[in-house]
């Protein structure tokens, strides 16, 4: 007796069928979608880039990577004009940082943002506090989706197509790299250089490091108030998607018709 199978899928069930022989057809297995696919999740893992050093946490839907990079608390040596556009006056300052935390976005595998926060240790979990920074090329005001985005001045081009082992601390160089000015209004430097004052200016940052190095964790930085979860969450958002995990047939369907061709 020659016994063929069919999958059906229809609302929110996956049916297995077998149509025997002599025309009966036999319902064998019933099952949620969800349960389909989160199988499917762990039989069947999406292949994932090699990824750089200091990469701590990502999540990946549809055509969203969204990437958490830490580096441990380090002294930089940076250039910075106290004008807002940025003219002849640049100075060089060795300065101390804290942990940073960098939130880098790609969207259908190029480039998008990054934002970037302070940490006083490293992170154990996602939904560590996360602080505001002091640079003056961060946007600092609260309340809005672009706060503690890094001005990148242009999107860096040359790393387009790049594999992000490559992109990542590139963008992150490229942005350290840059001349510092006055150039964003309500900047994360405006906002911090009142809570203490070895943050009041560039010339008393750069004292306070000589004197110790590691000062920047002993700031009692300003909380942001956001975890990783909610600033993925956020992301996710802007571009129409939610963080709900596939569970019917028509969001299914949508993963079908997005598939490359010969996928």
């Amino acid at each position: 007796m020659v016994i063929a199978e069919k999958i059906i899928i229809e609302g929110n069930e996956v049916y297995l069928q077998e149509l025997r022989g002599d025309g009966e057809v036999c319902t064998t297995l019933r099952t949620p979608v969800s349960s389909l696919l989160r199988y499917l999740a762990w039989a069947m893992p999406s292949p994932l880039p090699l990824f750089p050093t200091g990469v701590r946490w990502l999540c990946q839907q549809k055509e969203l990577l969204f990437l958490v990079v830490e580096h441990p608390p380090q002294c930089r040596t940076l250039l910075i004009s106290e004008e807002k556009v940025g003219g002849q006056d640049y100075k060089t300052y060795r300065l101390a940082f804290p942990y940073i935390i960098y939130l880098l976005t790609f969207y259908r595998g190029s480039f998008e943002e990054m934002k970037m926060f302070y940490r006083l240790g490293p992170l154990s979990t996602p939904h560590d506090p996360l602080f505001y920074t002091n640079l003056p090329n961060v946007r600092g005001e609260p309340g809005h989706y672009g706060t503690q985005r890094v001005c990148l001045r242009y999107r860096p081009e040359m790393l387009e197509n790049k594999p992000l082992a490559e992109t990542v601390p590139a963008l992150i160089d490229f942005f350290w790299s840059t001349g510092f000015n006055k150039d964003i209004a309500s900047s994360s430097f405006e906002r911090a250089r009142r809570r203490d004052s070895r943050l009041a200016g560039f010339d008393a940052w750069e004292e306070a490091t000589r004197a110790n190095p590691l000062f920047m964790l002993e700031i009692d930085w300003e909380p942001t108030e956001k975890s990783i979860p909610a600033l993925w969450l956020e992301c996710l958002k802007l571009h129409g998607e939610t963080g709900q995990p596939v569970s019917t047939a028509e969001e299914l369907a949508d993963i079908l018709y997005r598939l490359p061709v010969g996928y």
